[in-house]
């Protein structure tokens, strides 16, 4: 093989790159051509020797890749596990007010009459106190607006005494049938609990209508939640009112998640006879 055809595969052959039918020729012909071979011997040593990368920063950053995944794994299933808790048993939504029904009836006592009044005297300026005389069935009583008292068979109702004086009952009050309104709310759920919260303001006795607000939340229970579910077995919840907390505008509101249940108290205390119209 002629040397211009060894001169043009020798940077194929100093770089391993050659066939081996092709190598073989090149290595006879540099055993019997001093020229070529030292031109072989000149690229060889030509060639910079490759010198192995440092892998060690790689490996910091591989290391610190998989440390980075290994916590994301550990947020997401924190996540995952949370979301359970919280929504099921920490802080469960509220029922649909499809799942909620309720019925009412009352406790009355025919014998039995009570006489509520606001206290705005002087002596009690910025209070709103409320006093309440047990008035038994025959009775004869009587609002005396005139002289400002009322009049229980034949004497004046006292109220109590301030600083030894008595004081007497005074006739800005109203006469109201003994009674009390009872609702009974139940939730249907697959759940083994219900979750409620309950709020009654303002408080008993006050001429003020009353505005009661109750929320059914259904939920897995857990031991730091049960006293304040209810159990599925006895899944009702019960609410009373006077009758004096059931006058005009008094409402009873069920809070639900997609509408709320509002159940008009003055209504339902009339119908049961424990309030006139």
């Amino acid at each position: 093989m002629k040397c211009a055809i060894i001169k043009d595969l020798l940077p194929v052959y100093c770089d391993g790159l050659a066939s081996d039918e092709t190598k073989e020729e090149v290595e006879k012909h540099l055993a019997e051509c001093e020229e070529c071979r030292n031109i072989c011997k000149s690229m060889k040593e030509a060639v910079p020797e490759i010198q192995k990368p440092d892998i060690k920063p790689m490996k910091k950053i591989k290391n610190l890749l998989r440390l980075r995944t290994f916590l994301l794994l550990i947020v997401v299933l924190g996540i995952a596990l949370w979301l359970p808790y919280n929504f099921l048993c920490a802080n469960p939504v509220l029922a649909n007010s499809e799942s909620i029904s309720y019925e009412y009836d009352s406790l009355k006592c025919p014998d039995h009459y009570d006489y509520y009044l606001n206290d705005r005297s002087p002596t009690k300026a910025g209070e709103n106190r409320c006093f309440a005389l047990d008035i038994p069935n025959g009775s004869e009583f009587v609002i005396d607006k005139e002289n400002n008292c009322v009049w229980l068979d034949g004497k004046k109702a006292e109220a109590g005494t301030d600083n030894g004086k008595t004081i007497y009952v005074p006739a800005d009050g109203k006469l109201i049938k003994g009674g009390i309104l009872r609702l009974y709310v139940k939730c249907d759920t697959v759940f083994n609990a219900i979750r409620y919260e309950y709020e009654k303001y303002p408080t008993m006795n006050t001429f003020v209508p009353t505005e009661a607000t109750l929320s059914l939340r259904p939920c897995l229970p857990f031991r730091q939640d049960m006293n304040q579910c209810l159990d599925v077995e006895n899944n009702t919840f019960r609410a009373e009112f006077y009758a004096l907390e059931c006058g005009e505008g008094a409402t009873f509101t069920i809070k639900c998640r997609d509408k709320d249940i509002v159940i008009d108290l003055h209504e339902l205390a009339v119908k049961e006879g424990i309030l006139s119209e």
